[in-house]
């Protein structure tokens, strides 16, 4: 069986679907590397659905209550935390941050779209690293967390293990950049077995069999094929410089 890179994400009521959907759903369903398994923050265990930010009564049905998530002995490589307007009273609650905090440190990846990115800073994990968040709340939500380097122009950052981008189609933007920064062909795959280690201290690790360039052609193929042009400098913010406003999705 082919090596795969375990993508677990946290869900919880009121994420913003996009935030997911759109960075996985184009890397995810199209291969036979990455595989995604969805955890319940709330600690309901599966089937229970969530209520994502679409309305209506299309709910989401995660895989793992967190508990089970934190019990699994199965390693995992990339956790990935959406936004969202749930994300507000997550950060209150400090076992809950600390429970998140343990699979950050796990993790070899960590990648947030959105204000996902807040609820890691409330780990306390993004101390001293570089990121950003969604501009539309990013001059009243990045000072209560002085400890990160928050970067208002830019799609997204990567800092070590720690992928943020701004919200929300910037996530896929930011997507993309993952597929390019962790995507091992298969007969690297077959020759180099072994698994990404984690950095509990936040750094970045070495990807056995990783070919920067083949895993940037193939983040290129993939973009191709879904008709999506790829805006792959991280710089290019035209949204910085726009209005704020509060009834904006984050």
């Amino acid at each position: 069986m082919p090596t795969q890179h375990r993508i677990l994400s946290l869900v919880y009521n009121e994420f913003e679907a996009l935030d997911l959907f759109g960075p996985l759903g184009a890397i995810v369903p199209r291969s036979d590397y990455y595989t995604l398994k969805l955890v319940n923050i709330h600690n309901l265990g599966a089937p229970n659905g969530l209520e994502s930010s679409i309305k209506n009564g299309i709910r989401t049905m995660p895989n793992l209550s967190l508990s089970e998530a934190l019990e699994e002995e199965e390693p995992f490589d990339t956790l990935f935390i959406p936004g969202g307007f749930g994300m507000t009273p997550l950060i209150c609650f400090p076992i809950l941050l600390q429970q998140i905090a343990q699979l950050v440190d796990r993790a070899a990846n960590v990648f947030t779209v959105c204000t996902g990115s807040i609820l890691l800073a409330a780990t306390g994990r993004l101390d001293g690293r570089k990121a950003t968040t969604n501009k539309r709340v990013y001059d009243e939500l990045t000072p209560k967390y002085p400890g990160v380097q928050w970067q208002k122009r830019a799609r997204w950052v990567q800092d070590g293990k720690f992928l943020t981008s701004s919200g929300v189609t910037a996530g896929i933007d930011a997507g993309f950049a993952f597929l390019s920064n962790t995507y091992v062909s298969p007969e690297d795959r077959k020759a180099n077995p072994t698994p990404q280690k984690a950095s509990a201290n936040g750094d970045a690790t070495a990807i056995p069999g990783f070919r920067k360039e083949n895993a940037l052609a193939h983040a290129h193929v993939i973009a191709f094929g879904l008709e999506y042009r790829w805006h792959s400098d991280p710089a290019d913010d035209p949204f910085v410089d726009l209005p704020q406003s509060t009834n904006s999705t984050v």
